[in-house]
């Protein structure tokens, strides 16, 4: 069990479902309606400190939507500025090469090339077009908030430097997914993740998703890492 995610009672299954139940009637007013369901069993592993992740078929498509939930010790905030931070992504790591191309870092609404290095395989790249439910955001001041993303597909750039990044990999099929956090009681944030993704070129996708499933915590844990550090977007 990480460190940095929550082990303590006062966030045991009780209050968590509690503040579950609370928050359900917003879950309408999401951005995507086609996120994972999370199973209750999975919640009730959150409430021990544990990170519950999953896969949930998607009828006519061999890829996999893979989810994961958990309760980080992060104000909202903080982890909202890290997951909004595309080149903090970059310099912890998580991909290669990150470049906006429309709308500003940290904007709610924005398309961001990403360029992820593969061992053993062609690299991926894609162009994700980034959106925020700000209504929501403002209609429970802060303390649930969504965002999401989903692939567009390009053949050029204006860019002679991501013109450059692409002829080294292969433009993923699709992805998707979204972030879905609530303030628990200021100090501590739960997150729910899902992201739905074919890599393209010769990969099958349902092995694909099989990785993907397994680097959910990975994923949720160094958010938290740049939550704790020193996101580069406002922390509001």
């Amino acid at each position: 069990m990480w460190g940095m995610l929550l082990a303590s009672l006062a966030w045991g299954a009780p209050a968590l479902q509690a503040r579950l139940a609370e928050v359900a009637p917003l879950r309408s007013q999401r951005l995507v309606h086609d996120a994972p369901a999370i199973p209750p069993e999975a919640y009730q592993e959150v409430a021990k400190g544990e990170v519950a992740t999953g896969l949930q078929d998607v009828d006519g498509y061999a890829a996999k939507k893979a989810w994961g939930v958990a309760v980080v010790d992060v104000p909202i905030a903080r982890y909202w500025a890290a997951i909004n931070d595309d080149p903090g992504k970059q310099t912890n790591g998580l991909i290669e090469h990150v470049k906006v191309l429309a709308g500003k870092v940290c904007a709610p609404d924005r398309t961001v090339f990403q360029y992820l290095p593969v061992t053993l395989m062609s690299d991926r790249w894609w162009v994700a077009k980034i959106s925020v439910n700000k209504a929501l955001q403002e209609r429970t001041e802060g303390r649930v908030r969504e965002m999401e993303w989903q692939s567009v597909h390009e053949d050029a750039f204006a860019d002679p430097q991501v013109d450059a990044w692409v002829q080294d990999g292969v433009q993923v099929g699709f992805t998707k997914g979204a972030w879905w956090l609530v303030d628990l009681d200021g100090a501590h944030t739960l997150v729910e993740y899902y992201a739905w993704s074919d890599p393209g070129g010769r990969v099958p996708a349902g092995l694909a998703s099989r990785f993907a499933a397994g680097s959910i915590s990975g994923t949720l844990k160094e958010m938290a890492k740049i939550a704790l550090g020193d996101p580069g977007c406002p922390i509001e």
